[in-house]
């Protein structure tokens, strides 16, 4: 059956139970299946019944994060450390992810540790996307969701930790941010980088009005590296003055994508790997829907088993449709180079020109424009764009 017929059937099943999708996805809650595509670290997920099972290889290590936090006093950048020394596997690496490497970061611990599914409970609905359009262009902003709008069920797999222990860690943690900031995430937060030791810089609400200080400064003192300290209105406004110089400096973008230019045919390439590999992914979710399509015209299974597998396959078929869609159109512009360059010039514009109130678009903004920034000592930058290697500032 022609993926394009497939498509139009999955949408008229979908069209005739849309009435009902609220309601089975609180009936799955309350039933303890488990709805997305990949379970938790430390679990498995039983294909016959999609609930949680321990997973006992992986389990021992969430455990373990959670006690080192806890009992040990340890941060998340020393676990994430001890974790890489010895070679224990990354989320990413034990999902099958694409490009997954052997590198823990704090962001893969702090999800860890906030994960109420540790503790036997399955919580739907923590969190929704909204789309925020500015200057023609659409970004998404995912917030959480208020408790009370949330599905909370308990006792609907094995914890691996008490509900004690995981409400003391949530308390703990929000105690240790309140020295540190509001909670959000800095504007150059994975973004901004010490020039001499390569840490990350840490932002810091209370000095200067908002700063930003070297990390191995934060945690090793001078033993490690200098300050590097620079205020985030100077980092910002420095960043966006480069980008208007940039702009009109035509010989010095051009430089740039020049450089860039290099790059397209590996990237290329990557893409169509990806490609081959959502297509071959593509093709199992068709034969999967062919199966059940059979065994329903046939009588082996009822309506109702068919319209629950075919709900969850026509979802999979729309997202690995998408995927591909945007490998493809993402590959098309890394081979017409002159479309990247005005790609760039426009985000470039954009950004220079736009004045931006709503941070977390801004942020959105920064992380397509730019690889990372390095911070010298007396607020020199260098700028390596997303196109580039780096200019200096």
């Amino acid at each position: 059956m022609p993926f394009e017929l497939k498509a139009v059937f999955a949408k008229e099943e979908n069209l005739k139970l849309s009435h009902r999708v609220k309601l089975g996805l609180k009936e799955r809650a309350k039933q303890g299946k488990y709805k997305a595509s990949v379970p938790p670290y430390g679990y498995k997920m039983n294909p016959h019944t999609n609930q949680l099972e321990v997973d006992e290889r992986t389990a021992p290590y969430v455990k373990e994060i959670f006690h080192l936090y806890l009992y040990q006093g340890w941060g998340m950048f020393k676990i994430t450390n001890d974790f890489m020394s010895r070679g224990i596997p990354t989320p990413r690496a034990v999902a099958g992810a694409i490009n997954a490497g052997a590198k823990w970061h704090q962001n893969t611990i702090k999800g860890i540790l906030n994960n109420p599914a540790y503790t036997g409970s399955l919580v739907h609905n923590r969190e929704e996307t909204t789309k925020f359009l500015s200057d023609s262009e659409l970004y998404k902003i995912r917030k959480k969701v208020d408790l009370e709008k949330q599905i909370i069920i308990k006792n609907t797999h094995p914890p691996l930790i008490t509900e004690d222990d995981f409400r003391a860690v949530q308390e703990l943690m929000k105690k240790k941010g309140a020295h540190r900031s509001n909670g959000k995430e800095s504007l150059f937060a994975h973004i901004a980088k010490c020039a001499d030791c390569g840490s990350g810089m840490h932002f810091k609400p209370d000095r200067r009005k908002g700063a930003y200080v070297c990390g191995g400064y934060v945690k090793f003192t001078t033993v490690h590296c200098s300050s590097h300290i620079i205020e985030e209105s100077i980092l910002l406004q420095t960043v966006k003055d480069d980008l208007r110089g940039l702009i009109k400096d035509s010989l010095k973008l051009e430089k740039l994508y020049g450089i860039a230019e290099k790059k397209v045919s590996s990237v290329s390439s990557n893409f169509e790997k990806e490609i081959k590999q959502t297509e071959r992914q593509l093709k199992e979710v068709n034969k999967r829907f062919d199966n059940i399509l059979t065994l329903h015209t046939e009588g082996h299974i009822t309506i109702e088993q068919f319209k629950a597998q075919n709900e969850r396959i026509a979802q999979q078929q729309k997202e690995l449709a998408v995927k591909k869609a945007e490998l493809q159109s993402a590959l098309s512009t890394r081979k017409d180079t002159a479309e990247e360059l005005q790609f760039f010039k426009k985000e470039v514009e954009r950004f220079a020109n736009l004045d931006i109130d709503d941070e977390q678009v801004l942020k959105q903004v920064l992380q397509r424009l730019i690889n990372k920034i390095e911070v010298y000592e007396e607020g020199k930058i260098k700028i390596h764009y997303n196109l580039s290697p780096s200019l200096s500032s």
